[in-house]
């Protein structure tokens, strides 16, 4: 029987629809798993994940691990509280750590090998562990035709990996932060490694927590690789316009709603530093904060609709 022409159409958008949501990795966001976390290492105890190394070393939480185990969730490791992005767990992992050049990564096969010269988006959204000193935009994602297991020790890997994360997308312990990169395959990819392939002298760190670990534990969540929709996203900041003179010590704000709305700011240990209305533009000042890292929201009407951050220094 012949499909009149706007119905198949329709089943064409449909299924081109269906082709570029496909996500190629099977349990992005750490649900499927074989048996509930007990200790740290165990990421394997996730269905489809690895280590590249010959010691697992990753780790793996969900809300299923006893309260004793350190990898619960939202509770972790003594100074973790972190609820996941999307379902019940999320993975851990090293981006930073003095040892020298303590590393940990995460590794797993993609449903299907990837095709050459098609762009592919990744995405991932990460956070820091509270209790470290450190926030670091240094992670990175290596595509490979191979397995790449069993290598030996900590230390970085060496490869070379095709993507990276926005310098200056810092992640911080009260948001999810979103990482997302196009990638153009060379043909036949079928495995990715995330992790930090950088040593500790190229590798960007941001002092949050003075006194705490002197490294950066980042949570990872709800991992996707698909094909490029050809489409740029306009992210409407809702006519909101935020930046830091740092010669002048300001974060300077420019409100174009015509609606007032409130603006707060807090350290990435989740304490509110600042707080004010804006009817229009603003200047705040900023000279009795300390340096570092910043997330800032703004609402209004008690509706959050924009969010960041802010490196002040």
């Amino acid at each position: 029987m012949k499909l009149p022409l706007i119905s198949l159409s329709v089943l064409l958008l449909i299924g081109s629809v269906s082709l570029k949501a496909q996500n190629l990795i099977s349990n992005g966001s750490f649900e499927n798993y074989t048996g509930c976390p007990a200790s740290f290492s165990q990421i394997d105890s996730v269905v489809g994940w690895t280590v590249p190394t010959s010691y697992v070393s990753t780790d793996f939480f969900h809300t299923c691990a006893p309260l004793s185990s350190l990898v619960g969730v939202p509770v972790n490791q003594g100074t973790g509280y972190q609820f996941p992005h999307s379902g019940d767990g999320y993975s851990g992992l090293f981006i930073y750590a003095p040892g020298p050049d303590i590393r940990e990564y995460i590794s797993t096969e993609l449903i299907t090998p990837l095709v050459a010269n098609q762009c592919y988006q990744f995405e991932m959204y990460i956070n820091v562990l509270n209790g470290v000193k450190y926030t670091s935009d240094d992670i990175q994602v290596l595509f490979s035709d191979t397995l790449i297991s069993g290598l030996q020790g900590f230390g970085v890997l060496n490869y070379t990996p095709q993507i990276e994360n926005t310098p200056g997308n810092f992640p911080d312990t009260l948001n999810w932060t979103l990482v997302q990169m196009n990638y153009t395959a060379t043909g036949g990819e079928k495995f990715i490694v995330i992790g930090n392939f950088k040593n500790d002298a190229n590798t960007t760190i941001v002092s949050f927590s003075p006194n705490a670990l002197a490294a950066t534990y980042t949570y990872i969540d709800d991992v996707s690789l698909t094909l490029c929709t050809g489409i740029e996203s306009l992210v409407d900041e809702n006519n909101f316009l935020i930046y830091y003179n740092q010669n002048a010590q300001h974060i300077q704000i420019e409100n174009s709603t015509g609606k007032t709305a409130r603006f707060e700011l807090y350290n990435m240990l989740s304490g509110k530093v600042i707080q004010t209305l804006l009817n229009e533009n603003a200047e705040i000042n900023t000279s009795g904060i300390a340096n570092g890292v910043y997330a800032y929201r703004i609402s209004i009407h008690d509706e959050i609709v924009t969010t960041g951050k802010l490196l002040l220094q």
